[in-house]
């Protein structure tokens, strides 16, 4: 049966039924996308160092602050564009094709563009690079003299720690290696390959709704997010590779297809580690086969790679979870763990082995474990990604994107507030001492909290009413 009304701290998400000689949502849906397309074209030409009277708002200021302008102007129009999909039933043809006409067209603008918020993507391409020349990516850091003949004038000066072996797990590499064959040396190639998974994962999520009885329409919660268009299509960030995976993970186990799942699961895992996360939810509620199958993908594509590298296979990850000076947007329990630690000599240990320990405590309560849905999985992992975010020292803008296409079958107002409230994050690259604005991680967090405690408490208040006018439907009846 397909779920009900989603509840979200007093506001309900469900499926509307049209009222009467309600108005189409179409003309709204295109006045918001030529909108939202102007602005995404007015950052672009910013970036492009056009002159200041062609951009709607030149990036006099900098490039965070100009960012974060078009960003929330952007996300202002997504959440109007999302309340008229959602509140006011678009079920006709014409907003799929508007919401996919329009996916498209944001993501294309900034194809064009120059990653100018982070520069992840270069490293992707020198991985592929050292691969195509027959060589572990693991094996040495860029700045090796076994790789000074692969270097360039393009990519190896952009490339971030050039003195640290990548960090990247093989699931990516092996794209990196296809994509780097495919055309060498072209950060624009790899970004469009990105956004062309990003724009496949729009339709599994489509999919995915209409297996749960849910109109796809709503997937433009996730497809017309700036926050997707700006770190895929803009950043090209890894997660986008990773996204599709997760979702066909989802789409499968709801067809009963768990060994095929499993083998998504593994996929999604090599690529970014994170969908790990799954795990717990999957295996108390599909039982152990679907694991199976994920650790022989993980294994498989592990394999050529720690042949030649053994432990090296881990790359940078050690260093980069035991370096204070990585910690970036650092979740409230995190930080609170972090100067719990500086009583020690390793506080960054100390505050990831809080968060391991948060994340097992949570895995092994779980949620709704009576219910094997894809809705309760969905919770369940909405839950765990929550622990994580608590307890996390590095909480990237792109994270979140792991659950935004999820709230398109569960939407939770706390989430999607943060969704848009995590851009504030870039603030840190704005201080000199590159440390997160107090009043910015006190707005990006604090009414995330509240949200969520707000709808908590509006969910107990609603059960005690049922359970009371239960009470007083069966007392009439006797």
């Amino acid at each position: 049966m397909p779920p009900g009304p989603l509840h979200t701290g007093g506001c309900s998400y469900g499926e509307a039924p049209p009222e009467p000689g309600a108005r189409s949502t179409t003309p709204i849906l295109l006045g918001i996308g030529l909108l939202s397309l102007l602005f995404y074209l007015s950052f672009a030409l910013a970036t492009r160092g056009t002159p200041p009277h062609v951009a709607l708002f030149p990036l006099r200021k900098g490039i965070i602050p100009g960012f974060l302008l078009h960003f929330f102007l952007l996300f202002a129009l997504y959440l109007a564009a999302v309340w008229c999909t959602f509140r006011r039933a678009a079920h006709r043809q014409s907003t799929l094709l508007i919401l996919l006409a329009f996916s498209v067209a944001f993501r294309a603008i900034l194809l064009w563009t120059q990653p100018i918020l982070s520069d992840d993507l270069y490293r992707y391409v020198w991985d592929g690079k050292v691969q195509a020349a027959g060589i572990n990516p693991y094996e040495y850091p860029p700045v090796a003299t076994e790789l000074s003949h692969l270097r360039d004038e393009m990519i190896y000066p952009r490339i971030n720690r050039p003195w640290a072996r990548t960090i990247y797990p093989p699931g990516a590499q092996w794209l990196f290696r296809a994509i780097y064959a495919a055309k060498p040396d072209s950060v624009h190639f790899l970004k469009t390959t990105i956004a062309g998974f990003d724009f496949l994962t729009i339709l599994l999520l489509m999919l995915l709704l209409r297996a749960q009885g849910l109109h796809p329409g709503r997937a433009i919660l996730y497809a017309w997010h700036p926050l997707a268009v700006f770190e895929f299509a803009g950043s090209g960030h890894l997660d986008g590779l990773m996204l599709p995976f997760l979702l066909l993970c989802l789409l499968l186990m709801g067809r009963r297809r768990d060994n095929w799942a499993g083998v998504s699961l593994g996929v999604a895992t090599a690529i970014k580690l994170y969908p790990a996360l799954l795990i717990p939810a999957l295996l108390r509620r599909h039982g152990p086969r679907l694991l199976l199958s994920t650790a022989a993908v993980l294994g498989l594509l592990y394999l050529p790679y720690v042949a030649s590298a053994g432990p090296r296979v881990l790359g940078f990850l050690p260093q980069y979870l035991s370096d204070p000076g990585e910690r970036f947007n650092s979740g409230p329990g995190g930080l609170l763990a972090y100067w719990v630690g500086l009583l020690s000599s390793r506080p960054s240990q100390v505050a990831y082995g809080v968060l391991a320990v948060a994340i097992l405590v949570v895995s092994l309560r779980g949620t709704r474990a009576g219910e094997k849905g894809l809705d309760a999985t969905i919770a369940e992992l909405l839950l765990l990604f929550g622990t994580f975010v608590t307890f996390a020292q590095t909480v990237h803008p792109w994270y979140l994107l792991w659950i935004v296409p999820l709230l398109a079958i569960r939407p939770i107002a706390c989430w999607l507030y943060l969704s848009g409230a995590i851009a504030l994050s870039y603030l840190k690259y704005t201080d000199d001492q590159s440390s997160m604005p107090l009043w910015a991680g006190t707005l990006e967090y604090l009414p995330f909290y509240l949200f969520a405690l707000g709808a908590t408490r509006v969910r107990k208040l609603r059960q005690v009413g049922a359970h009371l006018i239960g009470q007083l439907a069966s007392g009439r009846a006797s």
